[in-house]
């Protein structure tokens, strides 16, 4: 491992170009496998390699900028950029399912969910004044409560894929619900 990081400090300091890419393409040989059963772990399989490639192509523009002097920091660094790209390959999942689904579509689905216990006609109605106010006054808020309330993803999932701290996750949800209730009442 002592050999890794003394390719990145080498890269560092290289000025010339070709010299630059074969201990960049180095690092990468080295790192590729790792990163790539980290990704594969976390992420479909249909959206795993790009996942990989774009999280390479960030490290390879960014990786003269690396100031770490020790492995463990450089993995760190390594690490952070892939979870980056994840959390952003989920965002765009996530508001792409959003765009993507007509309000057809989403009241069939919850038809579907209520063959159990049926929607009352009040409640169907207060959800879809709520969801259509939720839209025009807060678009962020219907974001936040989807994720939350419709994907199941908890405060720390939200706080990573948004960028923010788990605390700012859980008060912003709590505060999306409360504005939601309180357009409904």
């Amino acid at each position: 491992m002592d050999d890794l990081i003394k390719l990145v400090k080498t890269y560092r300091v290289t000025a010339g170009e070709p010299e630059r890419l074969r201990l960049g393409d180095q690092v990468f040989r080295m790192i590729e496998r790792d990163l790539r059963l980290f990704v594969f772990g976390l992420v479909k399989p249909e959206a795993a390699e790009d996942v990989l490639q774009e999280s390479l192509k960030d490290m390879a523009m960014a990786l003269g900028t690396f100031r770490g002097a020790t492995v463990q920091q450089f993995w760190a660094w390594c690490y952070r950029i892939v979870r980056h790209k994840i959390g952003d390959h989920r965002r765009k999942q996530a508001s792409g399912r959003l765009e993507d689904l007509p309000h057809e579509e989403f009241w069939q689905l919850v038809e579907a969910s209520t063959k159990t216990t049926p929607l009352t006609p009040a409640d169907r109605h207060d959800l879809e004044y709520a969801l259509s106010l939720l839209d025009k006054a807060k678009p962020e808020c219907r974001e936040y409560l989807w994720q939350h309330f419709v994907f199941g993803m908890d405060y720390a999932e939200i706080a990573v894929e948004e960028k923010i701290t788990y605390d700012t996750a859980r008060m912003r949800i709590g505060r999306c619900l409360e504005e939601a209730q309180s357009l409904v009442a």
